[in-house]
């Protein structure tokens, strides 16, 4: 479904440039996780604007590892970047490995309060976490949108809810920003809608692909009417010390 895709998620390159400037000029080096990488784009990203930095991109399906490793090549990033297939709630690194955590719209998997937890313990003292994940951003919500994510993401926080969550897990907050809307059709939702087109027809004996089909559709709709009532948001962490 999703193999080939510029992003696996929603993002914008100049959103993740623009999370990165948050960071103090003097910190703007050393090691970074981009955990959950997919194909890497926000890797590609971190890369070019962190000359000073070694990435280690990680996510636990290898073909993506792949197609990030050969689009690092082509732009000359390779040497700069290295793919490390691992589960994002059981990672083979030792404490303190890393400067940065990179996490663009992959805490969901694991759940917020736990990806903030358990991540803490790679990143050093005196270094950041950057994550996005989605939100509320409104209080009341129509009954649809409500429903869906009622569905499909029970629980799901309003932006200062999450600010909660993250300071219940001993970090600070240096900034934080929303997705623009763009950063949801550029590269993801509209490749996504023309992949879906094909992948219909390819499928259309296939019930099981077509339920999955029909539920990408309809997640691709409800943000098309609704957006104004949530996103992603972006937060630039600091553990507390």
């Amino acid at each position: 479904m999703f193999e080939g895709l510029p992003r696996q998620g929603p993002g914008l390159d100049e959103a993740t440039a623009f999370a990165f400037s948050f960071i103090p000029p003097d910190q703007k080096r050393g090691k970074i996780l981009d955990i959950g990488c997919g194909s890497g784009m926000q890797t590609l990203t971190l890369a070019r604007i962190c000359p000073a930095c070694q990435i280690t991109a990680s996510d636990l399906h290898q073909p993506f590892l792949d197609d990030l490793t050969n689009r690092a090549k082509k732009a000359g990033l390779d040497g700069k970047i290295v793919t490390r297939k691992a589960s994002m709630d059981n990672l083979p690194f030792a404490d303190h490995s890393f400067d940065i955590i990179w996490a663009e719209g992959s805490a969901f998997i694991i759940g917020m309060e736990s990806a903030l937890r358990y991540w803490k313990k790679f990143v050093k003292p005196d270094g950041y976490l950057v994550f996005s994940d989605c939100v509320w951003f409104t209080d009341s919500h129509s009954k649809e949108s409500q429903e869906f994510f009622d569905e499909i993401s029970p629980g799901l926080p309003t932006e200062s809810g999450a600010e909660e969550i993250i300071r219940s897990e001993g970090y600070s907050i240096i900034g934080s920003f929303r997705l623009p809307d763009t950063g949801w059709w550029n590269h993801y939702y509209s490749p996504l809608s023309d992949r879906l087109g094909m992948l219909k027809e390819k499928f259309a004996n296939n019930q099981d692909a077509q339920f999955i089909i029909q539920g990408l559709e309809k997640e691709i709709d409800i943000h098309r009417r609704y957006s104004g009532e949530y996103g992603y948001t972006y937060f630039i962490l600091k553990p507390s010390s």
